[in-house]
């Protein structure tokens, strides 16, 4: 009786923790038109390794984190805010994508409220 409670409970831990793991693991939402766009000039990399994803920088060939499965995509979001600071910029209903030395690259003006707020949220990048 008492082997049947503990592997019942040993299961549901089991579930917990998978189910824990599968939300924490979970990419967060990316805006499908804004991302990519953003995505062209961001420095960073995803590239596919023998034990998992790497981030790597173009710009930096030393520059490597592996980070483990359930945190791989809260690395990335961390890594991207801390490019954004700097790289971008939110002016009225515009998005500028600036360089390294703040000259614009790229103007992307938003199309709506929601684009704008995932800018945000995502990048940490707030209207002046």
């Amino acid at each position: 009786m008492f082997s049947k409670k503990l592997g019942f409970a040993l299961g549901a831990l089991v579930i917990f923790l998978a189910a824990v793991a599968f939300i924490l693991g979970r990419p967060p939402h990316r805006d499908a038109r804004i991302y990519p766009l953003v995505r062209q000039y961001s420095p960073f990399v995803v590239e596919n390794a023998l034990g998992g994803l790497k981030i790597k920088r173009k710009d930096n060939p030393k520059f490597e984190v592996e980070p483990d499965t359930v945190n791989f995509y809260a690395q990335l979001q961390d890594l991207e805010r801390r490019w954004a600071q700097k790289h971008l910029k939110i002016e009225a209903d515009k998005l500028l994508i600036l360089d390294d030395k703040g000259k614009t690259l790229k103007v992307i003006p938003f199309k709506n409220p929601s684009e704008k707020r995932f800018v945000e949220t995502y990048y940490g990048v707030k209207a002046p």
